[in-house]
């Protein structure tokens, strides 16, 4: 039968509703360790669906009383503990993949009593540590398809067609050049190795200034920086800030894939600022969350006249106007669906290659 215990009680009725299951490994062995359990330390090992992560490891210890996360890569090889001299006793959760460690304080081990009681508690662990598990694995999962935003839109509870809302934002459209003739001339696997290196220098970019990636179309990539999360004048600067660091990545990958024999992967980049509408679109039972307006087919276009101008990063007037650094003109272009043409940029350190 059942004990109930400060420990187990906590467990069923508020176990569930923790942010992480850190936060649940370190507020259960609290408890534990005030019963008087002789708990050294514990070790939730949890089998993770991540794009880039295997598993994840959260140690809890008595001398500071909370759980620290340690992650294992896809690829990456699980480094053991030492041995603990009959000190640990392990359980498998509920047939899952994830386990639960527990490690004595006292050279002798749990004695009975104790790890049936240890026991218990891994049984009644699982249903809420599984609640956590998988509310953390949708929002990694939706994060990883549709950005961060787009993803906590959608657990907010924005998830039916046609809703949305209309934001002001910096809008980036960039595309590989020449990519007919690269995909005619790679192989397969060589083609799809060169868009990941391509896609993951582009968003290794654009994440760390702010941006979002909304979407990948073949070689493509839309991305915004919302005005609201930076104001105007730093949007705009931190979307040339991610431009130059996507060529400065691009110019490093190209010097690898020289070096490989493969040929290089050149890039145009447009970047306008303007409202869009930014919300679920498509069929009753297959939305995209995405963003759309004329502001972004603007940009669209302008990222095509990057080949015409050859010129690799064009920018709206509408982005330089609120630049705080004089960027390069490119001159007035017409453009499809504008009455007047429209006054292009480049960064600076383009101006005398162009």
């Amino acid at each position: 039968m059942l004990s109930s215990t400060t420990a187990i009680d906590w467990l069923l009725r508020q176990g569930a509703r923790v942010a992480t299951p850190g936060v649940l490994l370190s507020e259960l062995c609290n408890r534990l360790a005030a019963e008087g359990l002789p708990l050294s330390r514990a070790l939730l090992t949890i089998a993770r669906l991540d794009p880039l992560l295997a598993a994840s490891r959260w140690r809890w210890q008595i001398t500071d009383k909370r759980a620290s996360e340690e992650v294992l890569f896809h690829g990456m090889t699980a480094i053991g503990d030492a041995a603990d001299n009959g000190r640990t006793l392990r359980f498998r959760l509920n047939g899952s993949s994830h386990e639960i460690a527990w490690v004595a304080s006292d050279s002798s081990g749990f004695n009975r009593k104790q790890r049936v009681y240890l026991e218990q508690i891994a049984v009644v662990m699982a249903a809420p540590l599984q609640v956590v598990i998988e509310r953390e694995t949708t929002r990694s999962l939706l994060r990883a398809y549709l950005g961060r935003r787009s993803a906590e839109k959608v657990l907010g509870g924005m998830v039916q067609r046609g809703v949305g809302e209309t934001i002001e934002a910096v809008i980036w459209i960039s595309d590989l050049r020449d990519f007919t003739a690269l995909s005619l001339t790679l192989r397969p696997e060589q083609l799809i190795s060169a868009l990941n290196d391509y896609c993951g220098r582009l968003v290794g970019a654009i994440h760390p200034f702010g941006g979002e990636v909304l979407k990948f179309i073949g070689d493509g990539l839309l991305a915004i920086f919302p005005l609201a999360s930076h104001g105007t004048i730093a949007a705009c600067s931190a979307a040339l800030s991610a431009v130059r660091a996507a060529r400065h990545g691009m110019r490093a990958l190209n010097e690898q894939r020289a070096h490989a024999g493969l040929p290089s992967l050149p890039f145009g980049v447009a970047l306008h600022l303007g409202a869009v509408v930014y919300g679920n679109i498509g069929a009753p039972d297959r939305l995209d969350f995405t963003a759309i307006g004329p502001a972004v087919n603007l940009t669209s276009r302008l990222e095509r006249l990057c080949r015409r101008l050859q010129c690799p990063v064009l920018i709206s007037d509408a982005v330089a106007e609120h630049c705080s650094e004089k960027l390069a003109p490119r001159g007035r272009h017409s453009i499809t669906g504008l009455e007047q043409p429209l006054s292009l940029f480049t960064l600076p350190e383009l101006a005398d290659a162009a």
